[in-house]
């Protein structure tokens, strides 16, 4: 089972790409799901035929979703917020702000999680494939399990991080009755964690950054690789959208030839930041990408030497190494900005803020019992030493 998630910013041809490559993969005989989580849903436009809240299919081994937020948001949420201000109510808030409270963070962002967690475990499918929302929105996605491990952990001192998040725990740390933990609550705690695995898993999901050689299309991107990087995500692959080719300058007045130079630069730059993840240039095309036969030129182009549905790029994220004075934490970034860098830790957490995101890593006892001693960034990694 694979699951690849296309993001970038808005425009730079994501829906394009992800409907290509899912053409592409279904003609090699894998069943295919595409799903469109971005509330825009321009999938449709691409294969120019209608698709709903389900699985529609769009050609042989191929069918196409663009997901609809509230349906999820009532199926997945409905009877669990009810379940939780119940619970709520029992540990002394009162009903007012326990139905607030109730209101949990990023509940469209879960829902489409839970939803394509639900997808790939009815086993009907070899590939789902994720047009997601722009860059801004794919990091909330993403981001999402963190978020609701601690919402649970701060409020009800429980943590998916751990495989035993079902009725034993919850009774544990709430000390009520198992009756007055609701099924729903039951099936958020499973749904989240499994969801969580599924996509830290480099094997089973990747996640392949669209951009086009332009400085605030590139600057974007390499923010958002530094977060899916932060938040232990693979990113298996760029790919750059609308490049000019030589023969298109040969062809055409002087507007292709100075766009080319235009993109020189940044294509250069692409290739050094983003080394050593695979780089797939597209071609500029002269018309709109609206059917099968032009997503079947584009999937083409785009894994002319590439399988589609491989995992185009993996490696270690993080590992400890013994050094003179301590430790030293290296952690894999193939892009970062260390003037934007803080990190602190807290126990046995390490908490990293790069911008304006922040993540926790969880330290081995090994590390838990030491402290900080300093920051650095080379040859692609964040080294962190101990003492």
């Amino acid at each position: 089972m694979r699951i690849i998630l296309y993001t970038g910013k808005g425009g730079v041809g994501k829906t394009t790409l992800s409907a290509a490559t899912a053409f592409k993969a279904a003609r090699k005989g894998l069943r295919t799901l595409v799903i469109s989580t971005d509330p825009a849903h321009s999938l449709s436009d691409a294969f120019d035929l209608p698709l709903g809240p389900e699985p529609t299919p769009v050609s042989e081994n191929l069918w196409g979703q663009e997901v609809n937020v509230l349906k999820d948001i009532r199926q997945y949420w409905g009877e669990l917020q009810t379940s939780l201000s119940a619970l709520l109510v029992t540990r002394g808030f009162d009903h007012v702000v326990a139905d607030e409270l109730a209101v949990m963070p990023g509940m469209e962002e879960v829902a489409a999680l839970l939803h394509v967690d639900q997808k790939a475990e009815s086993g009907d499918y070899d590939l789902i494939i994720l047009d997601c929302a722009p860059t801004g929105e794919t990091v909330r996605l993403i981001s999402m399990p963190d978020v609701i491990d601690w919402y649970l952990a701060h409020l009800f001192q429980v943590s998916i991080q751990g495989a035993g998040v079902l009725q034993p725990v919850i009774k544990t740390a709430l000390s009520l009755p198992v009756q007055l933990v609701s099924k729903s609550l039951e099936t958020l705690f499973a749904g989240v964690a499994r969801v969580q695995k599924r996509l830290l898993d480099p094997a089973q999901t990747s996640i392949r950054v669209v951009m086009t050689p332009e400085k605030m299309v590139y600057k974007e991107a390499l923010r958002s690789l530094t977060y899916f990087s932060l938040f232990g995500y693979n990113v298996d692959a760029v790919l750059v959208n609308r490049v000019v080719q030589e023969a298109d300058v040969a062809e055409t007045s002087g507007f292709l030839a100075s766009l080319k130079q235009l993109q020189q630069p940044y294509l250069q730059q692409i290739a050094q930041s983003f080394a050593p993840l695979p780089i797939l240039n597209l071609p500029l095309r002269a018309g709109e990408v609206v059917g099968l036969e032009s997503l079947r030129e584009v999937g083409e182009q785009a894994f002319a030497q590439h399988v589609p549905e491989a995992v185009l790029f993996s490696g270690n994220l993080q590992h400890i190494e013994k050094t003179a004075t301590g430790y030293c934490l290296r952690r894999r970034f193939p892009a970062f900005e260390i003037e934007k860098f803080d990190l602190r830790k807290k126990g046995d957490e390490l908490i990293l803020t790069i911008g304006n995101v922040r993540h926790s890593l969880m330290l081995p006892h090994t590390l838990a019992q030491l402290e900080p001693a300093g920051a650095r960034f080379s040859k692609g990694e964040l080294q962190i030493d101990f003492v």
